[in-house]
């Protein structure tokens, strides 16, 4: 007995230690509130832009993304036809907020 709780209690600790790395603050789906654009966060660290607002650039853009420091971050955006992605640095305001170049992005519950 003393031993399952003790392995319950070791099991408890590592699940709020891996909850609480940066990585794991990002992935989700979050939402522009702007221009109802969202992006998803894939614990693999790529991700897929959902846009409508631009016609001249496709509808679902891939991207892999990187932290840089505790809140931030940047991702690479694989834009068909580019020789090489285009970059962009963010940062993790709160929880539920994120900031990318100028937008902000709220995560969905």
């Amino acid at each position: 007995m003393r031993s399952a709780i003790t392995s319950l209690a070791i099991l408890l600790c590592l699940s709020v230690f891996a909850c609480s790395k940066p990585e794991s603050k990002l992935v989700g789906t979050w939402i522009n509130e702007k221009t109802s654009s969202s992006m998803e966060f894939n614990s693999d660290k790529t991700g897929v832009i959902h846009q409508r607002t631009q016609a001249d650039i496709p509808a679902d853009l891939a991207f892999k993304w990187t932290v840089l420091g505790d809140k931030q971050f940047r991702v690479e955006v694989t834009v068909p036809g580019d020789p090489a992605p285009a970059t962009a640095e963010g940062s993790l305001e709160r929880s539920d907020t994120l900031v990318l170049q100028n937008d902000t992005f709220r995560k969905m519950k």
